[in-house]
């Protein structure tokens, strides 16, 4: 589902009381690829809910203007089909239906080790549009962003042709002259994105272009050696009279923000607090303004639908925070609001994968309205009776899944370290964790059999400090080599705590600190870029340098048990599969007769082959979509597992 997040409002909602607010926070550029997209691909681009005085989905690239300063730089936008990022450190493309979409590529202008200077390109509107007959006008696009540590995005609106043209990071949003901030409290935060790809934008500029007879639109970017920018399918359109738009939805065990793949009922004491944010994007004020959480489980079968009305409902103050009390109606033109309530999930939800489906209505945009469509938004979360975890990988069905290891950094090839930060509620007996390498999710690894990794559990307050010291630790396992099986076939490591170690209610790093011989035998460990997190989940540590901030949620799980959690080393079945990639002919060869079954799993776990057999046989797995799959070979007494890649 796509989001639509307005201009006041882009991550809003992660500004709840966030734990380690005096943390080292700092981020490291890594040489990281684009995001890969595990189970649907297919993205839902959703038809404008606005009608469109004037619109462009750059099929027409007469549409546009490009143009740059050209004292600051020679960079500009590239406008066409199916761009993508050529530097060092791309990222994905944005979603697009045609494939056509405008892209301003600072990452490649800087080259590998970045440029010094303060970039200055745009693109704007050919021709200007005639706004006279609307009192109030928006811009609405669609747009895939990530932010570096010094630049801003601007949108720019002229009414006689003319435009600033020395607007740089540290400019300052001027409403009244035109010129608007794109992504407030995500430009310049080194790392951090939209929520989703794409995102479509919305910026009321009614101050600057309501009733003139003629209005330009430029995107303008300003930075210096950042990610990548991409703008689709710009409408311009009259404001509507009412649409509140839900911006964002959570589910947090523990009332912080954090939001986890996965939570032990352990860790779940009193229920869940869920909370979503709503704008009033409208012109009209809005009364009965409210929101709806429907949470169905894995087969659909609903659970749980909880209502949050004016009870549950706080503001913003001058600074961004949400007020200490609850407010009341009705809400405004241009205002944000945030629900929020505590719901009852500790003895009335079993283990299980759970979807909240968070609806926002009001007087005026109801489910009958004709400005409903940006009215909801969908988070997934697991319920386990064992395993934490900050990613959602095989929970989301739809994760953005990227790697980072020994080779990312430079001096990072030998005693490299991956964090995950875990707040635990209640006592909890640490059994082992379990770590998932880049070949679980990639068809071309770089995880190499050989190296070596030792997992600790650290104090957060040691991880923070301004000095770190690697060896101060709660407790550690043992060194740990990494094998042929855990990276061709499992695609995990299983590494135990013996003995086991008890936490008390208190806030954990757990670490892997990864050995490569030199970069010979690298270890990526997965990283899961599916729902924005705060910036402290995820931590790395390069020797001789410091601790930084990189990553979303590490595929760095706590398994708890009251005994050592092993990898199980039990009986297999012997049996090949060729060839592998393949384009779905499939040989299973078995090494031994009898009676067995043969199942083939998607990154999901569901069953998408069945088949009975006595020998070795052919199966046919030509109408699945391409990707990563799992086959199995089971009889009465033990089950063997490989991966399959289908191209």
């Amino acid at each position: 589902m796509k989001r639509i997040i307005t201009l006041f409002f882009a991550l809003a909602t992660l500004s709840l009381s966030f734990a380690q607010t005096n943390a080292n926070i700092k981020v490291k550029r890594s040489a990281k690829e684009a995001p890969i997209k595990l189970g649907q691909t297919d993205v839902d681009i959703q038809p404008r809910a606005v009608e469109c005085i004037w619109e462009s989905d750059f099929t027409n690239a007469s549409d546009w203007v490009l143009d740059h300063d050209a004292n600051d730089c020679s960079l500009d936008w590239e406008i066409g089909q199916n761009l993508e990022c050529t530097g060092f450190y791309p990222i994905n493309p944005i979603e697009s239906s045609d494939g056509y979409y405008a892209m301003v590529d600072s990452d490649a202008y800087g080259g590998e080790e970045g440029g010094t200077e303060t970039e200055d390109s745009w693109m704007t509107m050919a021709n200007a549009v005639d706004c006279s007959e609307y009192e109030n006008v928006i811009v609405e696009f669609d747009t895939w962003y990530r932010s570096w540590t010094y630049e801003k995005c601007w949108l720019v609106v002229s009414t006689d042709g003319t435009f600033p043209t020395d607007l740089t990071p540290d400019s300052e949003a001027d409403p009244a002259n035109g010129i608007y901030e794109i992504f407030p409290g995500i430009s310049g935060d080194g790392g951090a994105e939209l929520g989703s790809n794409p995102t479509t934008q919305r910026i009321n500029i009614t101050e600057a272009a309501g009733g003139q007879s003629q209005v330009w639109i430029r995107f303008n970017w300003t930075g210096t050696w950042g990610y990548a920018w991409f703008i689709d399918r710009v409408c311009v359109a009259e404001q509507p009279a009412d649409d509140i738009t839900l911006s964002y939805g959570v589910v947090s065990h523990n009332g912080t923000g954090e939001e986890y793949g996965r939570v032990p009922t352990s860790q779940i004491e009193n229920g869940v607090t869920c909370g979503a944010g709503v704008y009033n994007f409208g012109v009209n004020e809005q009364t009965n303004v409210n929101v709806t959480m429907d949470v169905v489980n894995s087969m659909d079968y609903p659970i749980i639908t909880e209502t949050f009305g004016e009870n549950d409902m706080y503001g913003y103050d001058a600074d961004g925070f949400l007020t200490e009390q609850t407010i009341t109606g009705p809400v405004a033109s241009d205002q944000n609001v945030y629900f929020e309530k505590m719901v009852e999930m500790s003895t009335t939800v079993p283990a299980d994968i759970y979807t909240a489906t968070f609806t926002a209505s009001s007087d005026g945009d109801s489910d009958t309205g004709e400005n409903f469509g940006d009215n909801s938004t969908v988070r997934e979360f697991s319920i386990t009776e064992d395993i934490y975890s900050t990613d959602g990988i095989d929970v989301y069905s739809n994760p953005s899944i990227t790697r980072m290891g020994t080779g990312s950094f430079t001096d990072a090839t030998d005693g490299f370290m991956m964090m995950s930060y875990y707040d635990v509620s209640s006592e909890m007996s640490l059994g082992g964790v379990r770590i998932y390498l880049d070949s679980y999710a990639f068809s071309s690894p770089l995880t190499v059999a050989g190296g070596e990794m030792v997992v600790a559990i650290r104090d957060t307050a040691a991880v923070n400090a301004e000095t770190f010291d690697p060896g101060n630790t709660i407790a550690s396992s043992d060194f740990y080599l990494v094998t042929a099986q855990d990276v061709d076939v499992n695609g995990f490591i299983t590494i135990p705590f013996d003995p086991v170690v008890t936490l008390s209610p208190d806030a954990y790093y757990i670490s892997v600190e990864m050995y490569s011989n030199g970069n010979s035998t690298d270890i990526y460990i997965l990283d899961d870029e599916t729902v924005p997190q705060p910036a402290y989940l995820s931590r790395i540590y390069i020797p001789g340098d410091q601790v930084y901030t990189n990553g979303t949620a590490a595929a760095i799980r706590m398994l708890a048990s009251d005994s050592p959690v092993y990898s199980i080393a039990e009986e297999s079945i012997e049996f090949n599969i060729y060839p592998n990639p393949s384009n779905g002919m499939i040989n299973v060869d078995l090494k031994e007769s009898g009676e067995f079954l043969i199942e083939v799993c998607d990154m999901l776990g569901k069953v998408v082959y069945q088949e009975n057999t006595q020998s070795s046989t052919i199966i046919n797995l030509e109408d699945l979509d391409k990707g990563v799959y799992f086959v199995s070979v089971s009889n009465n007494n033990t089950t063997t597992n490989t991966k399959l890649i289908i191209e």
